[in-house]
């Protein structure tokens, strides 16, 4: 499934058929010890994270 990954400075991280674990990755989001997170291999601060929305291969392509 594709994903987008809008920050809070702006910018957006688009994942081009990502597998991983929901429960896993909203438990490490919700751990108060964890700041920072994999995400497509980008080591972000969890805290910029606005929001990780599902979007369709067709509107991943024509994204700038």
């Amino acid at each position: 499934m594709n994903y987008q990954v809008q920050l809070n400075n702006g910018q957006a991280i688009n994942l081009t058929n990502a597998e991983f674990d929901v429960a896993a990755f909203t438990a490490t989001l919700n751990d108060q010890k964890i700041n920072f997170v994999n995400i497509g291999g980008a080591i972000i601060n969890k805290h910029i994270i606005i929001s990780v929305l599902p979007v369709s291969a067709a509107e991943t392509e024509t994204q700038v």
